[in-house]
């Protein structure tokens, strides 16, 4: 199966993961850098240019790196765990399980990245005066990421989502009004200023300046971060609207059972494609052994479907991923999300009491949300 991830390893209990889109701006990098140092540089050979280029963009992308681990470290620092950190075409994103408690916090993480962009700029331009006496090659590469690295730094501290800067700016109005949902709403706003002007710096180089290529990377930019900012602010508003709900509160108490000695084809033709049932927990007298799942059945070839009991099939109890009945709504949409889980067991005293389908959920959600729509 074709994987859009590939893990590079952990820190610190982070994955460190690269998107299959980072290929596509590395390649495009080093062609780019490449063509430009043998411009600037015509005594310079092929090899010397793509060798420089090479080095230079693994060593951007090791900056990136760099950065999205400042945020990273200060999170797990004030309690909020990280679960990994992938770069991709428009570089790196921090997985964080939940959001900052307090304004202090929002800021502290936000501001990180940054910090952590502008010590790099800094070294790398000291360095790049020190080895003046070395190959030019070195002192170019390091100046080129003392650049790259001030301007990454600068770019973020724009005040809008997803931004660095627009997580500063949530930080700044929730610390001055004392409402974090006010914070979220102007950097959301923030962000969809910054991909405006983003659009029509696009269209203004394709159409005043003649600039195609740059034209239409500002405006898929642009598109990008209106994405992200809306984005954010939905799950913001869903987090928001779903304060106080339970997993009890979304489960459904009708549990679908099958009796462990069912035969697939006989589990399939009675309960899945009659009644719409995905999965079931497997189990009889009221004890129950595991979920069988329709994934689950078709691992298995279809003629031995008619002699092969679900419980041969069925993922066991202990293997599970289930919620308690107190787990936060937020937290069951998330851990399906995560897990792309189509459905999850609600225990209650460690024996389940309810069952949530992403169906369910998602119509939960919508009625919850319009009964608290304000």
């Amino acid at each position: 199966m074709f994987k859009s991830v590939l893990l590079l390893g952990h820190f610190r209990g982070i994955r460190l993961e690269v998107h299959v889109s980072w290929l596509f701006i590395f390649a495009l990098l080093v062609v780019t850098m490449s063509t430009g140092l043998q411009q600037q540089f015509s005594h310079w050979s092929l090899g010397v240019a793509i060798t420089t280029a090479v080095v230079t963009a693994l060593a951007f992308f090791a900056s990136i790196l760099a950065h999205e681990l400042g945020h990273s470290l200060v999170a797990m620092k004030r309690g909020i765990p990280v679960k990994a950190i992938t770069l991709f075409i428009f570089g790196g994103m921090a997985q964080m399980s939940s959001e900052a408690k307090t304004a202090g916090d929002e800021f502290k993480i936000a501001i990180a990245g940054p910090i952590v962009s502008l010590v790099l700029a800094l070294t790398f331009a000291v360095l790049s005066g020190l080895t003046i006496w070395l190959p030019e090659p070195v002192s170019v590469a390091l100046g080129w990421l003392a650049v790259i690295n001030l301007v990454v730094a600068i770019f973020n501290m724009v005040p809008g989502f997803p931004l660095d800067g627009g997580r500063v700016f949530r930080a700044l109005v929730w610390k001055l009004t004392g409402d974090a949902s006010k914070g979220n709403r102007a950097a959301v706003a923030g962000g969809r200023l910054v991909s405006y002007g983003l659009f029509g710096l696009g269209l203004w180089n394709i159409l005043v300046i003649g600039n195609l290529i740059g034209g239409l990377w500002a405006i898929l930019i642009g598109w990008f971060l209106l994405s992200m900012a809306e984005g954010h602010g939905r799950s913001y508003d869903l987090r928001e609207r779903l304060t106080g709900t339970r997993a009890r509160d979304l489960a459904d108490s009708a549990l679908p059972m099958v009796a462990p000695e069912t035969p697939i084809e006989e589990w399939v033709n009675q309960q899945v494609l009659p009644k719409g049932e995905r999965a079931a927990l497997v189990g009889e007298r009221g004890q129950v052994h595991g979920l069988v799942s329709l994934s689950d059945a078709r691992r298995m070839a279809r003629d031995q479907w008619p002699s092969t009991p679900v419980r041969d099939v069925m993922t066991p109890l202990d293997q599970l991923i289930t919620v308690e009945a107190d787990t936060p709504a937020t937290d069951v949409l998330m851990l399906m999300n995560e897990k792309n889980l189509n459905q999850i067991p609600v225990m209650d005293d460690k024996r389940p009491s309810g069952w949530i389908d992403r169906q369910r959920i998602l119509r939960s959600i919508e009625l919850h949300m319009e009964l608290n729509r304000r």
